[in-house]
C-alpha cells in the first residue's frame, strides 16, 4: 500500500508539475501603429483656456520639468547639450531659480527630459534625466540617471550645491538605429521608462521595462508609434492615469482606462490639451500635484522664457 501510494503521488506531482513560465510581456507586444487626424481631435475643457504667465526665466536653454515632491511649491529643471551638469530649483509661482545642484562625475551630453517617479526603494521619490538627445543620430548608447530627489534647505537659496549621494545610470540602445529624442515618461504603475522619439516620421516610442539593470548595457523594445512627429517633452500624472507629450504647437493628452497598460493608452487615440500661448521653442511640461501642468521654453528670437501654468 506505501509502495502504491509513492507512485501515485510521483505519478500526480508529474501530471500537475508548474507550468511554464509565461513569455515576458514585451517578448510577445507587437507594436501599435497609431493614425489619426491631428485637424479633428477632441479638445479637453478642465485646463483653463489659457496659460498663467508666473514669471520669466532666466534659464535660456530649458530642456526639460518635474514637478517636485519633496519640495511642493518648486519645479525641477535642466538646460541641454553643452551647459553643465546641473539641475535648477524653480519657485513655481515666480520661475526664480531659487538654487542649483552639481550631480558630480557625470557630463551633460544632450539632457533632454526629466520626470520624477518611484523606484528601487519603496516610498522613495526619484528624479530620472534623460540624456536621450541625439541631433545627428550619430550616438550608439544613451543613459537615464535615476537618483534621489534632494530636499532644498534655505541655506541653498542662490548657491549650487553638489549632491553627495549615489545614482543609478541606465544605459540602454534601441533595437534597430540611433534616435533623437527629447521625451521621458516613467510610469508609476509598473517604473517602466518610456521613451518618445523626435525626429522619425511618426514619434516612435520605446520602452525600458522595470527593473532597468545598471550593471549592464541594456536594448530598449518598440511599444509603438504615435500618429504625429517631434515629440518634444513628457510626463505623467503622479496616479499614472494622465499622460502628456507636446510637439511644436500642440500638448496631447491621455487618460488611461481602469486596468489599461501604459502602452494601449498611448496607443489611442489622444485628445488636445491647451497650449496658448504657443512657445517659441516650449520643450518641457510637467504635471503638478493637483492635475495641472506647466511648460517652459527655451530662449529664442529674442523672447525671453516664461514659465506658464495650466491649472485645473
Amino acid at each position: 500500500m506505501k509502495k502504491f501510494s509513492l507512485v501515485f503521488l510521483v505519478f500526480l506531482q508529474f501530471c500537475i508539475r508548474s507550468p511554464e513560465p509565461q513569455l515576458d510581456e514585451w517578448e510577445q507586444w507587437e507594436p501599435f501603429q497609431s493614425e489619426y487626424s491631428l485637424n479633428e481631435l477632441e479638445r479637453v475643457s478642465f485646463f483653463v483656456d489659457e496659460g498663467i504667465a508666473k514669471g520669466m526665466s532666466t534659464l535660456t536653454e530649458a530642456s526639460g520639468l518635474a514637478y517636485s515632491r519633496k519640495n511642493p511649491g518648486y519645479i525641477w529643471t535642466h538646460q541641454d547639450s553643452g551647459n553643465d551638469n546641473l539641475i535648477f530649483l524653480l519657485d513655481a509661482n515666480t520661475a526664480e531659480t531659487v538654487a542649483a545642484y552639481r550631480i558630480p562625475g557625470i557630463f551633460n551630453r544632450d539632457w533632454e527630459d526629466m520626470e520624477i517617479g518611484p523606484g528601487p526603494q519603496d516610498g522613495v521619490d526619484y528624479i530620472y534625466l534623460g540624456e536621450i538627445g541625439d541631433n545627428r543620430q550619430a550616438f550608439s548608447t544613451y543613459k537615464i540617471y535615476r537618483f534621489e530627489e534632494p530636499l532644498f534647505e534655505e541655506a541653498h537659496r542662490g548657491e549650487v550645491v553638489a549632491l553627495e549621494w549615489d545614482f543609478d545610470t541606465i544605459e540602454y540602445r534601441y533595437p534597430d538605429k540611433s534616435h533623437d529624442a527629447e521625451a521621458l515618461m516613467v510610469d508609476p504603475v509598473t517604473k517602466d521608462i518610456y521613451i518618445a522619439t523626435k525626429r522619425d516620421f511618426r514619434s516612435m516610442v520605446f520602452v525600458a521595462p522595470y527593473p532597468q539593470p545598471v550593471d549592464e548595457l541594456m536594448t530598449l523594445t518598440h511599444v509603438g508609434n504615435l500618429g504625429f512627429t517631434r515629440a518634444l517633452a513628457g510626463t505623467v500624472s503622479v496616479d499614472g492615469n494622465e499622460v502628456l507629450i507636446k510637439d511644436d504647437a500642440r500638448i496631447f493628452y491621455w487618460q488611461r482606462n481602469e486596468g489599461e497598460s501604459f502602452a494601449k493608452m498611448l496607443a489611442r487615440t489622444p485628445k488636445l490639451a491647451p497650449y496658448n500661448p504657443v512657445e517659441p521653442q516650449g520643450e518641457a511640461v510637467c504635471f503638478d500635484l493637483d492635475g495641472g501642468y506647466f511648460t517652459l521654453s527655451e530662449f529664442s528670437n529674442g523672447i525671453v522664457p516664461v514659465l506658464y501654468h495650466y491649472p485645473r
